[in-house]
């Protein structure tokens, strides 16, 4: 019987390529959120999930993670090269954000956000919760189906503005 292995992606520990990437994709959003069609903004926000889930990606690299999926160390070539803690995988970005949290003391998501609108959060508005309401713009967005969620509008706009920047202290060392 054949033992299936996988070798490391060339990108996985590249987070140049990661914050390029995201880069383009945030831009991307901003410039769909500012056409104004509202036919335009659920690509825009999907985008900007995107787009924020790439920078934390980038950033979590810039910290020693790989872009890998945990399931699959058992089959990675070669073996023990990475531990399940060392894995930056999947598409949650309060997960993402809170594994960046762990190993940066100065990214606080309890601190408060300004732009989140009255609607979008109960109690503060902080980082975590401006993470969360991007959060089923992944899930809910890409294809059509019946939505759950509170909502999107050209308001996220400014909450993604804000979690960019938020981040660049700890892109910003990326060249």
């Amino acid at each position: 019987m054949l033992k299936k292995t996988i070798k490391l992606d060339k990108y996985a520990q590249d987070a140049r390529a990661w914050k390029t990437a995201a880069g383009i994709a945030y831009t991307a959003a901003l410039t769909l959120f500012e056409t104004r069609n509202l036919l335009l903004i659920f690509p825009a926000a999907t985008l900007g999930h995107h787009a924020l889930e790439m920078y934390l990606k980038a950033a979590l690299i810039w910290e020693g993670c790989t872009v890998f999926n945990p399931r699959d160390l058992k089959h990675l070539d070669p073996p023990g090269t990475l531990q399940e803690a060392d894995c930056a995988w999947g598409h949650d970005l309060v997960q993402l954000a809170r594994q960046l949290a762990a190993k940066r003391s100065d990214f606080d998501l309890t601190e408060e956000m300004v732009s989140l609108m009255p609607w979008q959060h109960e109690g503060t508005p902080t980082v975590e919760r401006g993470f969360e309401v991007f959060n089923p713009f992944f899930s809910e967005l890409r294809y059509p189906q019946e939505l759950t969620m509170s909502g999107v509008g050209e308001d996220d706009k400014v909450s993604l503005y804000e979690l960019v920047e938020r981040l660049q202290p700890f892109l910003e060392k990326i060249k």
